[in-house]
């Protein structure tokens, strides 16, 4: 059963939103890394070194047509053999998994502050707050942003192959070249997989908040010298958790932890008993 609640307190209240969780934060970045490490590896070994050194040579006498078609073969090959192992229910599987976690710490520990600032019960709110089809919805963006991913990667280890092959260099170069896009690949995975844990684990935050009446809460950085400027400007202000907090310095409404690599919080704002 659902419960739409408006909390009230003697005076206002300030209670810390729950911190993005580093342990999943690490899990989904490593899994997504291994994901594009796997990929790399077979798209290397099977698409680009099982070309045939006679037709190598075809290429070297400028018959880029040959060397590409027999290419793109193996390339599409590869990719519909790497698509069945990193399916679409792997990944679903993944990322209800660590999303899973990432709910249930951010739910326990806001109503058990809740709970020591009010005196709510924890396992009443747990029980009454129905928000199970926001949190599917919220999976599912995060499982197509990984299916995109590795979609995306082998789509860009197809072209830019075909177009080091089509401006004729060397299968050395190819490789090198290829090397260098894998470890950029590694680290796009890595840096988006945290933005998504902090974006899910502050969307939670506010659903939730705005499931108990809470509406207003204030911006908090993490106070270091990494805090980009147009963030440090919001710090310690109050704003509507149903807008986002607006600044004239780079022209948007933001939610802390939303923002590509964030590392800005919130306090909640509980408000005085009429």
């Amino acid at each position: 059963m659902t419960v739409k609640r408006n909390l009230k307190a003697d005076k206002p209240i300030q209670i810390k939103a729950p911190e993005s969780p580093r342990a999943q934060e690490r899990e989904l970045e490593q899994a997504t890394a291994y994901m594009i490490e796997q990929i790399s590896q077979r798209f290397r070994n099977q698409a680009i070194k099982s070309l045939h050194a006679s037709t190598v040579d075809k290429f070297e006498d400028a018959q880029p047509g040959n060397y590409a078609r027999v290419f793109l073969r193996l390339a599409n090959r590869t990719s519909s053999k790497l698509i069945k192992q990193f399916d679409n229910k792997r990944i679903d599987a993944l990322v209800k998994s660590v999303l899973g976690k990432v709910n249930k710490r951010n739910r326990s520990e806001l109503y058990s502050r809740v709970e020591k600032a009010i005196g709510l019960s924890t396992t009443e709110l747990t029980a009454t707050e129905g928000l199970t089809a926001d949190i599917n919805a919220l999976n599912l963006e995060t499982a197509q942003w990984v299916k995109k991913l590795r979609d995306e990667t082998l789509e860009l280890y197809t072209a830019n192959t075909l177009q080091a092959m089509t401006q004729g260099s060397s299968l050395e170069e190819i490789l090198s070249q290829f090397d260098g896009m894998v470890e950029k690949r590694k680290n796009h995975a890595k840096f988006t997989a945290r933005n998504q844990i902090g974006n899910f684990n502050s969307i939670t935050t506010k659903l939730r908040a705005q499931n108990l009446g809470i509406e207003k809460a204030i911006w908090r950085t993490s106070k270091d010298e990494r805090v980009r400027k147009c963030h440090e400007r919001r710090e310690g202000k109050e704003f509507e958790l149903g807008k986002g907090l607006y600044s004239s310095c780079d022209g948007q409404w933001l939610l802390p932890g939303v923002d590509y690599q964030c590392r800005c919080d919130y306090e909640l704002i509980i408000p005085e008993d009429d």
